[in-house]
């Protein structure tokens, strides 16, 4: 329970605050960060539960949650709105992994799939390859090979929107693709840097 008047986070990093202070007066933070360490890595579930904020916040409408639960693994709510919306899917037919840490190309990802469900009439997941976002593409990554296919164009278009930015020396650090990499969460997105980038969806691209 968070105090009337204190910060909705339990820890932040000092050059985080005035945008975490910006996503809580745009109600981005969902309840399952309110109150939390916020330097952490964001998990698949909070990360969810921030994309139908954002959604909420760009549509005007509130987000409503799947009638048939698929996954054995949760029951968040959230979850299933973000999975009715197409933000999300599972990662495998019956489980959702909510505690895996989200890396910062599923972010873009989901993040994109955000604004396509709010401004592209007809879009699903399911017919997403139908359709396509215009915008000028940056000089691609000295790390583009390591962006996954499926993940590329999510990318470049957070980026080309000053959603996302790289991570210095022109990488975006995609994923870790060793286990030396996943030992040490690089490539993982915190839940702090997680809730700039919802605010800069709302900045941006509103």
């Amino acid at each position: 329970m968070v105090e009337f008047g204190a910060p909705a986070w339990g820890n932040a990093s000092s050059w985080a605050t005035n945008e975490l202070k910006k996503a809580d007066e745009l109600g981005l933070i969902p309840d399952s960060l309110k109150g939390a360490d916020l330097t952490k890595p964001i998990t698949r579930a909070e990360f969810s539960a921030m994309s139908v904020k954002v959604f909420e916040a760009l549509s005007g409408t509130k987000a409503i949650p799947a009638v048939n639960n698929p996954f054995t693994d949760i029951k968040d709510v959230e979850v299933l709105k973000a999975y009715n919306l197409g933000i999300t899917t599972g990662t495998a037919t019956d489980k959702f992994s909510p505690n895996v840490l989200l890396n910062r190309e599923q972010a873009a990802t989901m993040l994109t799939r955000v604004f396509k469900r709010v401004t592209l009439v007809g879009w699903t997941i399911q017919t997403d390859s139908q359709f396509t976002l215009p915008y000028t593409k940056v000089a691609p990554f000295a790390d583009d090979d390591k962006i996954s296919s499926w993940a590329k164009d999510s990318v470049y278009f957070m980026v080309a929107n000053n959603i996302i930015n790289g991570t210095g020396n022109n990488k975006f650090s995609p994923r870790a693709t060793m286990t030396e990499e996943e030992a040490r969460d690089y490539a993982s997105a915190t839940r702090e840097q997680a809730l700039l980038m919802a605010v800069r969806m709302v900045e941006n691209l509103k």
